[in-house]
Order: C-alpha cells, then sequence, then structure tokens
C-alpha cells in the first residue's frame, strides 16, 4: 500500500518524470504520428482511385456544394440531404464516402457562400490555412516562445480538424481571440463570440459567464455581431434558407441519436452513454444533468471571481472566465465531435502559463498531458472499448482551472473528500477487526 502512494504522490500527482524536455519530446513524437497519418489517410485513396475520384479534406465537400448551390441560385436545395447530396456527386461522381449533410444554419452558409468561386482543392487549402493562420496566432499570443511552436502544430485536435476539412479550426480561433482581448477590448472579444452564431451549441455557456462576471461591453459586442449575422443571412438568402434549416432539425436530431454519425467520432456526455448501449432517454437525462451541474460551477466560479476583483491575480493577459467556458464546453452540448475539440488548447494553455509562473499544483501536469494526448486515438479507443474518454479527462480539465480560479474553497473540498476517505477507510478496519474477532 505505501508502494502504491508513493507512485500515486510522484509519478501521477507531482509527474516529477515529465520534464520540459520529455514533454517535448512527447509532442514531437505525437505530431510525427498525427501528421503521418493526416498523409497516410490524404494520399491512400487517391493512389487507389485517382487524385481527383476523392474529395480531399472529406467534410469540407459539404461546404463547397452548399456553396455551389447558392452560387447557382439553389439555396432551398441545402437544406435537403438528397439535392445537397447530388451536389456532391456533381463535383466527386466517384465519391464514395457517403452523405454529408450540411446541418449548420444560414449564418455558416454566408461564411460558406465564396468557396465554390475557386476550385475544389484552392478552395480547401485556402479555408484551412487562413483558419490555421487565425488558430496558431492566436495560441502564439498565449505561448510566444520559440519552442512553443512544435506543441501547437503537435496538438492531436489540429491536426483531427485539418484531416476532416472541418470549421472547428475557425471557431476555436473565435474563442482563442475572445480570451485574448477580453482584458484589452472587451467590445471587440465580444464580437468574437458572437461570430460563433455559425455553430451556436458552442456558445451554450458564454450567456452563464458573461452575466455572472457583468461583462456588459461584451455581450454588447457579442449581440452586434451574432445579431449582424443573422440578419445578413436573413437578406441574402430570405426566410426560405431560415425555414429549411429547422426543418431540418428533425433529421439532424434523428441522425444524432440513431448514431448515423458514428458515436465513437463524438465526445459528449450524451454519445459516452449511447456508446454503452444507454438509451436514448437516459443519454438526454445525464447530459442534460451534466450541462446544469456545469453551469453552477462555471457561473459560481465567475461570479466569484468577479466578487473578488481575481483577474489580477492570475499570470498572463488572457480572461481566466473565457478558458473556463471553453473547458466547459465538452459538458455543454450533446452534438460535439472530436474536431470541435480543438479549442481546448487554450484553457489549457491558459493552465499552462499558471503551472509555469507560480508553481504545479498536483495532478495539473499530468492532466495537460492527457488532455493533450488523448484525442488521437479517442475516435479508435471508442471504437475498440465502447467508452468515451472525453468526459473523464475534461472534467479533470475543468476541476483543474476552478481550482485554480477557487483555490480556498478548492482546498477546503479536497480536505473533506480526504478525510471521508480516511473515516470509510477506518470503519473498514475495524469492521473487518470485529468480523475476525466474532469468528475466533
Amino acid at each position: 500500500m505505501h508502494a502504491v502512494r508513493r507512485f500515486m504522490k510522484v509519478a501521477i500527482l507531482r509527474a516529477d518524470w515529465l520534464t520540459a524536455g520529455r514533454a517535448r519530446a512527447y509532442c514531437e513524437i505525437f505530431g510525427l504520428f498525427g501528421w503521418a497519418t493526416f498523409l497516410l489517410m490524404l494520399l491512400l485513396p487517391w493512389w487507389k482511385t485517382g487524385w481527383n475520384a476523392q474529395p480531399r479534406f472529406g467534410d469540407f465537400i459539404s461546404f463547397w456544394a452548399a456553396s455551389d448551390q447558392v452560387l447557382n441560385g439553389h439555396v432551398v436545395a441545402v437544406y435537403n440531404t438528397t439535392k445537397h447530396h447530388i451536389a456532391e456527386l456533381a463535383a466527386f461522381p466517384k465519391m464514395s464516402f457517403g452523405n454529408f449533410a450540411f446541418f449548420y444554419p444560414p449564418t455558416f452558409l454566408l461564411t460558406c457562400t465564396p468557396l465554390a468561386l475557386l476550385p475544389y482543392g484552392v478552395s480547401a487549402s485556402l479555408w484551412l490555412g487562413t483558419a490555421s493562420v487565425a488558430y496558431v496566432s492566436a495560441l502564439r499570443r498565449i505561448l510566444p516562445w520559440r519552442w512553443a511552436l512544435i506543441p501547437i502544430l503537435a496538438f492531436p485536435g489540429f491536426v483531427i480538424d485539418f484531416t476532416n476539412g472541418q470549421n472547428g479550426l475557425l471557431t476555436a480561433a473565435l474563442l482563442g481571440w475572445s480570451m485574448m482581448l477580453m482584458r484589452q477590448r472587451p467590445f471587440v472579444a465580444g464580437l468574437c463570440l458572437g461570430c460563433l452564431v455559425i455553430k451556436p451549441q458552442l456558445l451554450v455557456a458564454a450567456p452563464v459567464i458573461l452575466l455572472c462576471t457583468r461583462q456588459w461591453r461584451t455581450i454588447a459586442g457579442g449581440i452586434v455581431s451574432g445579431g449582424g449575422l443573422i440578419v445578413a443571412s436573413w437578406i441574402a438568402f430570405g426566410t426560405v434558407a431560415w425555414s429549411g434549416f429547422f426543418r431540418m432539425g428533425h433529421s439532424a436530431r434523428v441522425t444524432f441519436e440513431m448514431g448515423y454519425v458514428s458515436f465513437w467520432k463524438m465526445q459528449s456526455v450524451f454519445t459516452a452513454v449511447r456508446l454503452l448501449h444507454g438509451n436514448v432517454s437516459l443519454a438526454y437525462v445525464l447530459q442534460t444533468t451534466t450541462t446544469v451541474f456545469v453551469f453552477f460551477l462555471v457561473g459560481w466560479l465567475s461570479w466569484r471571481m468577479n466578487l473578488k476583483n481575481g483577474n489580477g491575480s492570475f499570470a498572463g493577459d488572457c480572461a481566466p472566465e473565457i478558458a473556463l467556458m471553453i473547458a466547459a464546453l465538452p459538458f455543454c452540448t450533446p452534438f460535439l465531435l472530436d474536431y470541435d475539440l480543438a479549442c481546448l488548447a487554450f484553457p489549457m494553455a491558459w493552465l499552462f502559463i499558471q503551472g509555469r509562473s507560480t508553481e504545479w499544483l498536483p495532478g495539473e501536469k499530468i492532466i495537460l498531458f492527457l488532455a493533450y494526448i488523448y484525442l488521437l486515438g479517442a475516435r479508435l479507443f471508442g471504437m475498440a472499448t465502447l467508452v468515451c474518454p472525453t468526459p473523464f479527462i475534461a472534467s479533470a480539465l475543468l476541476l483543474a482551472i476552478a481550482r485554480r480560479m477557487a483555490p480556498a474553497e478548492c482546498a477546503h473540498a479536497i480536505s473533506g473528500f480526504k478525510y471521508a476517505i480516511r473515516e470509510r477507510s477506518i470503519f473498514v478496519r475495524k469492521r473487518q477487526v470485529s468480523v475476525s474477532g466474532e469468528k475466533a
């Protein structure tokens, strides 16, 4: 037992073995593996069927086909899964990846509209290149050291989104820049957050945190940009696009609930329950319970920080409440895929800055290590074991940030937990002694 306790203390809580040199080496190894996998996925299918037979960057074909439909005057057809798939096949007649439906609101359709003005390959490269620059530059503002570029580019969330041709880097960049700008330019930070109406499920926790911290200028910026995008999409496409989007809600819900998008690709509490063969009702109950609990937690932490004016007690210029909001995202929506979690790099970077500037708290190093590497194998792990690791690892990251924001309260809670465990072990030992005495 003593050896187990020592192992927990040295290897897990203190993680003395995880030095800066080893951490960089692990980043290089995982980055090399991730980008090698990306190149293999990019080249292997087209080596068999021809370079132009299959769309590169998978999901991007849905965005490009939607743009093509809009530019040809078929806005309503974007929200018809059959007609949208026909548009995809028109670009790649031999496509064998299945139907990539367009489940996004017209605000995102407005963003996608120019894409089909360019050939598919050029458009995809510009889309991913622009989003990557915005994402990396935001992280470089938090981690300005030269050596930090390797962990940023090797982060599995970055690699996965790039491989899938998705919008996770764009939404993560908006979240990251709002975290960077909240202190100096709160209205501009709000403009960044408001732009997330292109993927509104990522904004679920924002009202709770912004209201609890009384960030009125940020809220105003969000209303301006979010409302502006909604109005602009209505002017551009009319009511037919919005009515088509809402009509498609049932189809999207069935696709999600029945696992037509494989559950092992998704990373929410809902899909963790469905992977374990729980029914839809149980999955919704657990998802809702978790979401409400997380709302109370982040709301209380944000209110407490605002009450004590604790913004100046943290290292760096980032807004800790936005780091908290991003860390809470895996619990706030049932519809969450692994490429959406590229945004977790920002709360991880914030936690790293706190540990590097002051001292590492017990468990922080190993939490950052696991949060960094697990996305690379999350799909395979879920497919092989029917267990989704995201709720467990994301909860550890969220609680680590909560401990930084409320150290005294968390210390009392940890002490109480330790006391309860100690009392329980004493009770068990006394019970064993009494039972053995009765037998004797």
